[in-house]
């Protein structure tokens, strides 16, 4: 078992998360496509968005749109979300294409425009974007240290410091 690290980063994992796997296992590509997405959660129980996808076969002007309402977690504030991620295709070498969102996300005045097959939306967040707008980690990277787990995976390397450390000391190996 790892340590928890002290980071207080989201994890993907604690993300709601619309990709593309999912989108074309349950048919939204080829022409438009509408219905809704549903997480439950032991925390914050069910919540569901709609969306719309619109593809045109890869040639351009393909989007998907989301529509949901978010509860300001201050002032419990309701507010009706609306608004489109573009979506982009590459080919593939023996024919079709793949999808891919363009992260609608404006971070720092800059519009990020990355390339991703997830967007997330994190707890307490308002809008679906890419893990690195979101500041994002992964649950794993929390609780592992990649030192330690390289000192465990050579322990020549972990005598050879503690030897550094105290050149008398004198190490048994079980």
């Amino acid at each position: 078992m790892g340590r928890y690290s002290w980071s207080d980063r989201d994890t993907v994992e604690d993300c709601k998360c619309v990709d593309i796997p999912w989108l074309a296992e349950h048919g939204y590509f080829g022409g438009y496509n509408s219905g809704t997405i549903t997480w439950t959660s032991a925390l914050s129980g069910k919540s569901s968005i709609g969306i719309e996808v619109y593809t045109n076969g890869g040639y351009g002007g393909d989007y998907i749109r989301f529509r949901y309402t978010q509860s300001s977690t201050l002032s419990g504030e309701k507010s009706d979300l609306d608004y489109t991620a573009q979506l982009v295709t590459t080919p593939c070498n023996y024919g079709g294409v793949r999808y891919w969102f363009i992260c609608p996300l404006v971070v720092s005045g800059q519009a990020c425009n990355r390339r991703v097959s997830k967007l997330y939306l994190p707890p307490g967040g308002k809008y679906f974007g890419c893990r690195t707008c979101h500041n994002l980690t992964y649950r794993s990277c929390k609780e592992h240290d990649k030192k330690v787990d390289s000192l465990i995976r050579n322990p020549a390397r972990l005598a050879a410091l503690l030897q550094e450390k105290d050149p008398t000391q004198t190490l048994f190996w079980v």
